[in-house]
């Protein structure tokens, strides 16, 4: 039973719903206060970078499942391309440079030195129902393909309520498992697939003790 089908069970409790946005990382970082269940860095997507990942052939898209030390993620992405076959070339080291950099603003943001990270490729919608992660928190982005779509708990039916991350931005979803009294009142789902743009590449990172 996913924690959206179990949320009518549970003790009432304060609930986050705001999501903060800005143009800087350090936005990030605002998880934490009170009453934000979301915080977006709305960077814009490198065309040069958007170009390329467009035009990989989707069997040399990454994918990778990992658990390692902060510093280590940029390394398991090298990895994971290399295994990919992807070409090396500026635009490779932009997509391993940027996961290990926003491993390092999740675990300064939330004090850790261990992640969980995934290079997700699918031409399917993932998760389709809104939904809260059992994490502490889940940062997501979108290389390829159309941002995750949000919305406020109760509004999940009224589409006008619905919000989408923009490909390329940053965005740090409070989950079901975080610390403290406020629980969050935001849901989140994955897209429904472009018919038209391919495989989408989705990078999820996770908090670990």
């Amino acid at each position: 039973m996913s924690l959206a089908e179990t949320e009518a069970h549970r003790p009432l409790r304060a609930k986050a719903r705001n999501v903060l946005m800005g143009r800087e990382p350090d936005i990030l970082a605002e998880i934490d206060a009170p009453g934000v269940a979301a915080t977006i860095w709305t960077r814009a997507c490198d065309q040069a970078f958007q170009s390329w990942i467009d035009a990989l052939p989707f069997e040399q898209l990454p994918e990778l499942r990992t658990i390692v030390p902060v510093h280590l993620a940029e390394a398991a992405a090298i990895a994971a391309c290399e295994q990919a076959n992807v070409p090396k070339s500026p635009e490779m080291d932009m997509l391993t440079g940027d996961v290990g950099a926003l491993a390092m603003m999740l675990a300064k943001s939330l004090k850790v030195r261990q992640v969980r990270v995934r290079l997700d490729v699918s031409d399917e919608v993932m998760c389709p129902k809104f939904h809260v992660d059992n994490v502490p928190a889940r940062l997501l982005c979108t290389y390829r393909g159309k941002g995750t779509e949000y919305v406020p708990m109760g509004h999940e039916n009224d589409q006008q309520s619905v919000r989408q991350v923009t490909r390329g931005a940053v965005a740090l979803f409070r989950g079901g498992a975080w610390p403290g009294e406020e629980r969050t009142g935001l849901f989140h789902r994955s897209p429904d697939p472009e018919p038209l743009s391919g495989h989408r590449l989705l990078l999820v990172i996770d908090p670990m003790e």
